[in-house]
C-alpha cells in the first residue's frame, strides 16, 4: 500500500495571486450569487424592478423641493436641478447599497458558509456585480433626463474630457465600499452594535458627501470646506458632476489622494477578513 502525500500550503492569506486564481475558479459560483442577488432584491413585489428607477426619481423630486425650491441651494446653471440630483444619487446609491450589502457578508451568509469552503470574497464580488447592473440602469435613466433637458427644453451641453475618467470613479466607489464593507463585516461577528451603526451612519456620510448640494455651495476656506474634502466620496462624486456640468471641483491631485485613501481602506479591509474569515463561525 503507498502513502499518498498531502501537501498543506501554509502562510499568510492574504496573498493577491492567491486570491486572483480562487476567484477565477469560483467564477461560476460568482455568477451564481448575482442572480441570486438580483432575483430575491424584488421577489414578493409588486412593481418588482421598476423600484430601481422609482426610488432614485421620488428621491430626486424630494430633493428638488426641499434643497432647490425651499432652502434655494443653487445648481449649476447648464442642468436642471432634478437632473443634477438625479447624477448624484446614481452613484451615491451604488456606493451605498454595494457597501450595505458587504457589511452583512457574515451575518447574512453564515448558515452557507458553515456548510461548505468556497472563497468568501465570492460573496462581496458578487455584490459589486450586481450593483454595477442596478447603476447601469440608473444611471441610463439620468442619461434620458439629461438629454432631454438638451433637446426639449435648452439646457447647454457643456460635457469635458474627464466623461472618460467616469470609469474610474465607478470603481473607486466599488473598492471603497468594499473595503469599508469587509471591515465592518468583519467587525459585526463579534460587535453585533455594528450593524444598528450601518444605516445610521451611511445616512450621515450621504450628507457629508455632495449630494444634495453642490460643493462650490460652501466657502472654499471654511473649516467644513476642508472637512469635507476628507471624505473620499466627495471628490469622486464631484468629479462626476463636473464630468457633465463643467461646473464644481475637479482636481487630478485630489483625485489620486482620494484613490490612495480607497486603495489603503481595501487593503485593510481585505486583510482584516481575510483573518476572521477563518474563526467567524465561534462568534457569528
Amino acid at each position: 500500500m503507498t502513502d499518498k502525500w498531502h501537501i498543506i500550503e501554509k502562510g499568510n492569506p492574504f496573498k493577491l495571486t492567491r486570491i486572483i486564481k480562487e476567484l477565477k475558479e469560483y467564477k461560476d459560483l460568482i455568477f451564481l450569487f448575482l442572480m441570486r442577488d438580483i432575483k430575491s432584491s424584488y421577489q414578493q413585489t409588486i412593481l418588482g424592478p421598476l423600484w430601481l428607477v422609482i426610488q432614485p426619481i421620488l428621491t430626486s423630486i424630494v430633493f428638488t423641493i426641499v434643497f432647490g425650491n425651499i432652502a434655494k441651494i443653487q445648481t449649476p446653471p447648464n442642468i436642471s436641478s432634478f437632473a443634477f440630483y438625479l447624477l448624484g444619487l446614481s452613484f451615491w446609491n451604488f456606493f451605498a447599497e454595494c457597501f450595505n450589502k458587504i457589511s452583512a457578508t457574515f451575518v447574512m451568509n453564515a448558515s452557507v458558509f458553515s456548510k461548505v469552503y468556497f472563497p468568501r470574497l465570492t460573496v462581496p464580488i458578487s455584490v459589486l456585480l450586481s450593483g454595477i447592473f442596478k447603476f447601469s440602469i440608473q444611471f441610463g435613466l439620468f442619461l434620458i433626463v439629461y438629454l432631454y433637458g438638451v433637446i426639449f427644453q435648452g439646457v447647454s451641453l457643456m460635457p469635458n474630457l474627464s466623461l472618460f475618467l467616469l470609469p474610474i470613479y465607478l470603481i473607486a466607489l466599488a473598492l471603497f465600499a468594499m473595503g469599508l464593507g469587509l471591515m465592518v463585516s468583519s467587525f459585526t461577528t463579534k460587535y453585533r452594535d455594528l450593524t444598528m451603526l450601518v444605516g445610521f451612519g451611511i445616512q450621515l456620510l450621504m450628507y457629508a458627501t455632495p449630494i444634495a448640494y453642490p460643493l462650490f455651495a460652501i466657502d472654499s476656506h471654511s473649516f467644513i470646506y476642508k472637512l469635507l474634502l476628507a471624505n473620499p466620496l466627495a471628490g469622486i462624486i464631484e468629479g462626476c458632476k463636473f464630468a457633465f456640468t463643467s461646473n464644481g471641483l475637479f482636481s487630478i491631485n485630489l483625485l489620486l489622494l482620494d484613490i490612495t485613501i480607497i486603495l489603503l481602506t481595501l487593503i485593510l479591509g481585505m486583510y482584516i477578513f481575510s483573518k476572521v474569515e477563518k474563526r467567524f463561525m465561534d462568534t457569528v
